[in-house]
Formats: structure tokens, sequence, C-alpha cells
């Protein structure tokens, strides 16, 4: 007898996870996550390296990285709630009877690929994600947290220039090869360009700009340029410019031998000129095979408005020219920021025209008008600040505001913008110069005279030797400075640094030469006939003989003359009226006598927000 058939065995229903699954692939919900992640992966990428080449601010990275993330839950919710038809966008209908069942039974190999490119997605999502916050912590970091004092290795900003181990390297002016000849300011600018960009490299040392420009124009032996400048590299080239059209060589020599290490002929369009600089820091840090420290948007700051860039170097052209030409900066700075207001360097360069356009303003050089210099000053803050906000790596621009703080006796912030600077660049002359002007102006005399005896190991012109030789004579040393200021007169050949003939004239005034310095530098000197007065009344000792209108040097006459109560009048006078000025006015050392009395101490010195201030001076050398 035949056994009993046993009943047909029913295909069990789809466990609820199943559908859950069936019905995320029916709806095509696994697409849109694939595509999602992948575009995002995409876009990302694109933005890291798109946005600071525009330039776009560093979070707006992080912006698109957030609507990203924000996007991904909204694409799923519509792919699952709607659906593409002939007709258009649809609500997506409920499954048709046993579909779910037909998605649950196919094999394997039509069901796995749809869920594995949504993992995949998911992982593009999710590396897209941490790449983004990475990039925009750096870019951030990059920007917002530039000066870290390093406590493991000497501060290079006042490491001895011998014991330096960073390779050393100068920018010699690149030559304008322009058919006409008259692209000068164009080349010169490309050169100092090109200067800052390597001084952002911490592990390279660059000479200052104007001791690299005093051989423009000089067909010199590299190895007698190099040991004149204590660099063994130097940094040479051509500019052309044709319209549109930008042909730049550049050449790095060593010096000991004259060999080339590196040279390259760029042809490209004007508006590459940014990518060429980076190009060729670069290319030197390979060379010398030191790290470049920095991303490229860090590196070099640029602008998509060569209209903008050429009234910039034609302003950093007018700055070199001191003078009058200081006021045409400004307007050439100006007009570029007007052209795009989102260029850092144009607005630092801005900072720095504003900040001592004063100073070439006035008779004799000085503008001795209170609300000339607060204007100036507010302009300067402005433009400063608007710099460091689009970077705030700008060194420039920290040096200005350091000097604005300095001016309106805002002593600890003009400090701290100073060192923030030195730490950006701590090979800049011009930030040594300036941090030594705020450290005497606080009677920090001794530190201001390391300061300038920095910035003319680093740069020895006019500049450096008229304001070393100012901090030589106010920590006493006047037969110091006095030569100082005679090699820098010799140099100065063109009289631009009037400062060197009216700090030495003051400085013979009080040795009993007036009349020396009245027959070289009346024509430098602010006030030639209050200027005799002051020499005729220290030679005859007789107080009667004074000029009534005050000028510099009144105070320390008066204290020369006897005269204390009269020199705290003209003091006071001064530190109320001329505020501007109160740094070379109140630690001359010929008002000495005068420091300790109740009224310098609690009137001056308060006045100036210097309250409890010490004076300090370096002591004589060794063997004086």
């Amino acid at each position: 007898m035949a056994a009993p058939s046993e009943p047909s065995r029913q295909p069990s229903p789809p466990a609820p996870h199943q559908r859950w699954f069936a019905e995320l692939k029916r709806r095509k919900v696994f697409r849109v996550i694939a595509v999602y992640g992948a575009v995002s992966f995409v876009v990302l990428e694109a933005a890291d390296v798109i946005f600071p080449a525009i330039p776009l601010p560093a979070w707006t990275v992080s912006l698109v990285l957030y609507l990203l993330l924000l996007g991904f839950p909204i694409a799923v919710v519509l792919a699952w709630a709607f659906e593409m038809t002939p007709e258009g966008v649809q609500r997506t209908v409920s499954a048709a009877p046993a579909e779910i069942d037909a998605i649950v039974a196919a094999p394997a190999r039509t069901r796995w690929p749809a869920g594995l490119l949504a993992v995949g997605g998911l992982i593009l999502l999710a590396v897209a994600f941490y790449g983004g916050r990475r990039s925009a912590s750096r870019s951030v970091g990059e920007a917002a947290a530039p000066a870290v004092e390093s406590t493991a290795e000497p501060d290079p900003a006042y490491l001895d220039l011998a014991d330096d181990p960073r390779p050393a390297i100068a920018v010699l002016p690149f030559d304008d090869m322009s058919a006409q000849g008259d692209q000068e300011y164009f080349s010169d600018g490309i050169s100092e360009e090109i200067r800052t960009v390597l001084s952002r490299i911490r592990d390279l040392r660059v000479a200052a700009r104007s001791s690299a420009f005093a051989y423009k124009g000089r067909d010199l032996d590299p190895r007698q340029v190099g040991a004149e400048l204590g660099v063994p590299f130097l940094l040479d080239g051509t500019v052309r410019k044709d319209g549109n059209q930008l042909r730049i060589t550049a050449e790095l020599v060593s010096v000991s031998d004259g060999f080339p290490l590196w040279s390259q002929t760029y042809n490209r369009r004007l508006e590459n000129i940014f990518v060429i600089q980076t190009e060729i820091a670069e290319a030197i840090t390979e060379a010398l095979r030191v790290p470049l420290g920095l991303s490229r948007e860090a590196l070099v700051s640029t602008t998509l408005d060569m209209d903008a860039h050429d009234l910039y170097l034609s302003g950093r052209a007018a700055m070199r020219r001191r003078g009058p030409g200081v006021g045409e900066a400004v307007r050439l700075f100006e007009a570029s920021v007007a052209r795009d207001s989102t260029w850092g360097p144009a607005w630092a360069a801005l900072a720095e025209a504003h900040a001592i356009n004063p100073l070439y303003t006035g008779l004799g050089g000085e503008s001795k008008d209170s609300t000339v210099w607060a204007r100036s000053l507010a302009a300067a803050e402005a433009a400063a600040r608007r710099a460091l906000d689009l970077d705030p790596r700008n060194a420039s621009a920290h040096v200005a505001l350091g000097g604005v703080h300095r001016d309106r006796w805002e002593w600890d912030e003009g400090e701290t913008a100073l060192r923030q600077a030195l730490q950006l660049d701590p090979d800049s002359e011009e930030a040594h110069v300036q941090y030594a002007e705020l450290l005497w102006g606080m009677g920090r005399l001794d530190e201001s005279l390391r300061e300038t005896g920095r910035a003319l190991s680093l740069d020895r012109s006019p500049l450096t030797l008229d304001i070393h030789g100012f901090a030589l004579f106010m920590n006493g040393r006047a037969e110091e400075a006095e030569r100082v200021l005679e090699e820098g007169i010799v140099m100065d050949s063109a009289g631009d640094m009037h400062f060197l003939r009216t700090v030495l004239a003051n400085l013979m005034l009080f040795d009993g030469r007036y009349q020396v310095a009245i027959d070289r530098f009346a024509s430098y000197l602010p006030d030639p006939v209050g200027f005799r007065m002051l020499g005729e009344a220290l030679e005859a000792g007789d107080p009667t003989l004074m000029p009534e209108v005050a000028g510099r040097g009144w105070a320390q006459t008066w204290m020369s003359l006897g005269e204390p109560e009269r020199a705290l009048d003209a003091l006071e006078a001064s530190v109320h009226e001329l505020p501007f000025r109160v740094q070379y006015e109140i630690w001359d050392p010929v008002l000495a006598p005068i420091w300790a009395t109740p009224r310098f101490r609690n009137v001056i010195l308060p006045r100036v927000r210097l309250e409890g201030a010490e004076v300090r001076r370096a002591p004589p050398p060794e063997g004086r």
C-alpha cells in the first residue's frame, strides 16, 4: 500500500525587515543614497580646491558641508514619498499585491547591488564629512591661530644671524623686459610679492626688500652680492608684460659658485600671476629642502581683478618713494580695494600708508595737526582690521595695527599686534622697527635697542640706521648714535629719509653745535628760526632768548637751562596737544632729572597711560 503523499509546503511570508528593505529598493531610496553620497564627495572635494582660490572665507567649506548633511535626510524622505513618472513627479503609490514578495524572492544577484551601492554612498558621505571637517579646521587653524610660539626652538626673530640654521635667500629686483621699458613698477612689484610669499615660509630666512633692491640695475658677481647681503642663495629674474600676456623667468643661484640650482620660464596669461608665485615658492623650498609649511591658499592671497592688482603694485612703487609718494599710495590703494574689496594685501597696504601718511604731510615732513593724525589712525585701523578679517596671517596688517595702538597709547594692544607680526614674519625689519618705537614709548629703552639692532642686522638701510641711531641716543650713547646717523645720511643721498637729519640736528643742538646743524639741515627742520633761537639760548645760558612757540626740543632746552618746571610745562603741553609725538619726547635722556618728580609721575605718565612705568636703559658697551 502506497504511503500517503505529504501536503505541499507553502513559502513562508517575508520577514518584516525583508519587506522594509524591499520597499526601500522599490522606491529607489538605495539609488538616491548612492548618488547623493557620490555627489557630496565630489562637491566637497571641488569646494576644498576652488573656494580658497576665488578666494572665499574658510568657513564657506564648512557651510557647504553642513548644507549637504542637512540635505541628506531630506533627499531620503523625498525619494520615499515621491517618484518620477512620465507625467512628472507624483507621490509614490502603494506596492501592488505580491510586488514586495517578488522583490524578496528575486535572486540575490539582482537584490544585492542596490544595497551595496547605498552602502558605498554612505561611505562616500562619511568620507566627505570627515575630509570636509579636516579641511575646514585646517583652513580656520591656518587663519585664526597663526602665532604659536615654540618653546623647544629658539625664536628666529632674535636668533643671531650667524647661528641661524635656516637657509637664507635674497630676492633681487626682477628686470623689466617690456617692449617700451615702462613696466618697472610691475616688475619691481612682482619681485616684492615673491619676497612676501617666501617670507611666510618659517624655515626660510629672506633678506629685507630694501637691502636687495639696493642692487637694482647693478651687474655684479653673485658671490659679491651674496657676501654683502649675508645670504648663500639669490633669486633673480625678468618680467615681460605685454597686454594680458606675461613672461617671467626666475633663477635660483648658489652664491658659493654662481651655479644655478633651479630655473624656469613661465609663459602665462596675466591672471595666472599668483599661480606662478606659488610655483616659484614650491620650487625654491624643494631645491633648498625646506618644508613649505603652509597650504597653497595660506601661502598666496589672490585676486581675480587684475586692475586691482595693477593699482596695488603702483601703490607699492609710490610707497617706496616715501615723501609725497605716501599720499599717492593711499589713493592708489583706495582705488584697488574699491575694485576688489575682498583682497587682503591691498587692505593691509592701505593700512600701512594711512599709518605713516602724517609723517610726510607737514612742513619739514611731519604733520603737527592732531586732527590729521586722528583721522589717519582711524583709517589705518579700519583698513588693518579689514585685512585681518580676510587674512589673519597678514603680517603687514598686524604691523600697521600695532602702530595705530602705539600712537594712541594703547601699549598692551600694540605690543600684542607687533609680537604677532614677528611670529608670522620673524625677519620683518619693519615689524622690528615699529616694535622698537613702541618699546621706547613705554620706557623700555634697553629692549628698544635690541629691536633696532635686529632690524639693522636684517637690513642696513637709511631707515634702520635712523631708527637705530635714535635708540642709541635714547639710551645715552650719543657718540655711537652720531656715527650711525652719519652713515645713514651718506646712504640717503636723495634726502628722502628726513628724520636722519632732524635727529642728528637735535643731537647737535644739545652738544653746542646748533649752527653746524642749521648749515647742514635747515631745509629739513620744521622751524629753522625756532631751532636757532633754542641754540642761542643754550649757548648764552639765557632763558629769555627762548622762542614763544613750542616745538620739538622745547622741554629739553628748558631742562638744559636749569628750568625743570618750565620743562614739565612744555612736556605736559606736548602730551596733551601732540599725543602722536609722545614716544619721541618723554624718555629723552636730557629729561632724566624730572622723571622722578611727582608731576611727571602723577600727571604726565597717567596722561599717556603709563602709570608706574620705570625707564630701563641698556648698559654701555664693555670697556666704556
